[in-house]
């Protein structure tokens, strides 16, 4: 089309219309502005959800005689875990702990739903460590409230900050849930967490005694396997089994648990966020269900880096308080004109026709 208007028209016409074509684009980018989403009302009662959830859960922990260190947990949601306990696993971030109860990330998880085109009855398949509690909670609620069907195992271990109380994990939390009919969702596969997923080289010797236990009182059932080869093999089992032959929509990944997560170099450098083309697959047994699922075909979901999560969605970085539901910039998109667009093109597609008429 190019070279047919080069051929029957002069330079000066053509440079009259792409000054003309400039200015349009100008003018389009000096008047965008900023709308709701189109799912800005499932992101309003995702976060009020989730807001609710929390609340429950701090009256739960109060109710077990559990106080809330202020210290850690400065907006006193009582989802923040101790430093060092019997189920810390590794370092962890408090900033980026407190950064997560904001009620925003359950906006969040429904705009990546969105965005990976999940309709009601969805099946997610959802993998998380306890190290980000709220996170799970984020999106069990966007799930509820879009009607999708989350399918979670839990891994108990956690870094420092997380569910890590050996007396109020998140099995207790999603009980508690379960009681108000708040979140009505169930435990589909438990395991201890830590490395290999065996709970191993953790902070205290009887780590793995305590984890046995809570394993043993949830009643869930345990995945407990040396091989993380197998562990990843079971558990994509059980998804296939508990999802009726129906097909997995999503794999979502909260923490760092190894079968989750990978136990590769590549795991390390996998993006944040929603992945619908996600890096290179490796070749290796224990590449985690991050590279089993996307080799599928299947949207992921990967929850870890929340500052990079917060910073990219206009979420602020440890705030206090919290901000109040409906404020952030997940709640929002760039929007254009679309008059002055069709303007635009009228006017350039008038004028390559005037000048069509009168060329000389």
């Amino acid at each position: 089309m190019n070279s047919w208007i080069k051929g029957k028209l002069s330079l000066i016409y053509l440079f009259w219309a792409l000054i003309i074509l400039l200015v349009g684009l100008l003018i389009i980018g000096q008047t965008k502005f900023t709308a709701k989403t189109t799912y800005y009302n499932e992101q309003i009662k995702a976060a009020q959800l989730m807001k609710t959830s929390l609340e429950v859960i701090k009256e739960e922990r109060l109710k077990r005689n559990i106080p809330v260190d202020v210290k850690l947990d400065t907006n006193q949601t009582g989802i923040i875990g101790g430093e060092y306990t019997r189920l810390t696993t590794t370092l962890g971030n408090l900033a980026a702990k407190r950064t997560s109860t904001n009620p925003a990330f359950a906006a969040l998880l429904v705009k990546y739903f969105k965005e990976a085109n999940l309709k009601k009855g969805d099946i997610i398949a959802t993998g998380a460590s306890g190290s980000f509690p709220a996170l799970i909670v984020a999106t069990l609620s966007a799930a509820k409230v879009l009607e999708l069907d989350p399918l979670l195992i839990y891994s108990i271990g956690s870094s420092e900050y997380g569910a890590n109380i050996p007396e109020f994990t998140f099995v207790q939390m999603l009980e508690s849930l379960n009681k108000r009919n708040i979140l009505p969702y169930k435990l589909l596969a438990i395991s201890m967490g830590g490395y290999l997923d065996q709970a191993q080289g953790m902070f205290y010797p009887d780590s793995q005694k305590t984890i046995q236990h809570i394993v043993q009182v949830s009643g869930v059932y345990f995945i407990n396997t040396d091989s993380v080869e197998e562990n990843i093999l079971q558990r994509m089992q059980l998804y296939r089994t508990a999802s009726n032959k129906k097909p997995i929509k999503t794999f979502v990944n909260i923490g760092g648990a190894t079968p989750n997560y990978g136990n590769t170099n590549a795991s390390i450098t996998y993006p944040n966020g929603l992945v619908i083309n996600g890096p290179k697959i490796p070749d290796h047994p224990e590449r985690g269900l991050i590279f089993e699922y996307q080799n599928l075909g299947i949207p992921i979901i990967n929850l870890l880096n929340i500052r990079g999560l917060a910073v990219k969605n206009g979420l602020p970085i440890d705030p206090t308080p919290l901000p109040e539901i409906g404020e952030g910039g997940v709640y929002w998109r760039i929007a254009y004109n679309k008059y002055i667009i069709i303007l635009l093109i009228a006017i350039e597609f008038f004028y390559l026709f005037w000048a069509l008429k009168n060329k000389t």
